[in-house]
């Protein structure tokens, strides 16, 4: 018999919970709240969101305290190499007092920190969105002041990105890979051996277009567009990173709708979808430089991986860089499970978060 592993991954409007043997998922479900929940302040969500995990216990027959490990999603903390963390005191002071920022996936460590004290076991967290191991190099911008940040898919890069290393029998810190996650939001990084020296910042729009970010924007027309319109920072803030993208320029965050349109001969739709395609290749090479060509694969992977249509846009673009592996949707329940297997099981030591 095999270890216990609860995984809990805490959105905006759900809850993903799921109980691992080993490295095997034997229950799983995606919790959705309802607005009355959701429209609370995030650390007053923390006992319903709990209580849903609690009856998840009830409805799957399942003892809590038969869990041997909690791993959580990990929230905005402070930069930290990529690893798993013991949620740890100052962990938990960082994300409840929200000094790094607010997000749902904070609440993931709150409440396993809540059942490692209730039933006298360890939480960690694994390669948190926080992640920072990027090159001095590619930190430094033009503006003294004004840095780059490191914010993106870290969980589901490096799973995927191990996931490719295990099929071809070498280590993660063996290679260099340029790895795509392409949801809500695009995150590209240039993996060498095992760090993430180069991705753009996701969160706040660097990079692609995306489903609801707008990508990189030329400086004096954004800074033009912000003053004509009269925008406060978080209406110019949320055009970035929420209204952007297919939503400013097709009225949807649907890609699936959006690519259906292109397929039936939208013209409009397939010229979206060929500029994402180009800025998509153009965000990979640049990895490719940083990489000085030294690339063993490029990989994509999120969910809209799913789409051939844009994978047959964007390969002839990169193609002569590396060969090109896709792994559609994303791996975040796998990786936190096997992240807390192998500190479990003493292959790896937990970080401890300062």
């Amino acid at each position: 018999m095999g270890i216990h592993i609860l995984v809990l991954n805490l959105g905006s409007t759900s809850t993903k919970v799921a109980i691992f043997e080993n490295k095997t998922c034997l229950f799983e479900s995606t919790l959705r709240h309802p607005t009355e929940v959701t429209s609370l302040e995030l650390i007053d969500q923390t006992e319903q969101r709990y209580d849903a995990i609690m009856a998840f216990f009830k409805d799957n027959n399942f003892d809590i305290q038969n869990i041997d490990i909690v791993s959580a999603r990990g929230g905005l903390l402070k930069p930290v190499a990529g690893g798993t963390y013991e949620i740890n005191d100052k962990m938990m002071e960082d994300l409840t007092s929200e000094k790094f920022g607010k997000h749902a996936s904070n609440l993931s460590g709150i409440i396993a920190h809540r059942i490692k004290e209730t039933i006298g076991v360890s939480a960690v967290i694994t390669d948190p969105v926080v992640v920072d191991e990027l090159l001095e190099e590619v930190r430094m911008t033009g503006i003294k002041g004004i840095e780059r940040k490191s914010i993106f898919h870290a969980l589901n890069q490096k799973a995927v990105a191990r996931k490719f290393a295990e099929t071809i029998n070498k280590n993660y810190e063996d290679l260099n890979v340029i790895v795509a996650h392409m949801g809500g939001g695009i995150t590209v990084g240039a993996h060498r051996k095992g760090k993430v020296i180069d991705v753009n910042d996701g969160l706040a729009g660097e990079g692609p277009l995306s489903p609801t970010r707008s990508g990189s924007i030329p400086n004096d027309l954004m800074i033009k567009h912000v003053l004509s319109n009269n925008l406060s920072y978080d209406d110019a803030y949320k055009l970035l990173t929420r209204e952007g993208g297919f939503v400013s320029l097709a009225n949807t965050q649907d890609a699936l709708e959006l690519e259906n349109k292109a397929l039936s001969g939208d013209k409009y739709a397939e010229q979206i979808y060929s500029v994402l395609a180009i800025q998509l290749a153009k965000e990979v090479a640049s990895r490719a430089a940083v990489l000085k060509g030294e690339v063993d694969q490029i990989i994509f992977t999120g969910g809209l991986a799913y789409s051939k249509y844009l994978m047959e846009l964007v390969k002839p673009y990169i193609s002569f860089i590396a060969d090109i592996t896709v792994y559609p949707g994303e791996e975040e329940m796998q990786a936190l499970a096997e992240g807390a297997y192998r500190v479990y099981m003493k292959e790896e030591e937990a970080k401890i978060y300062e």
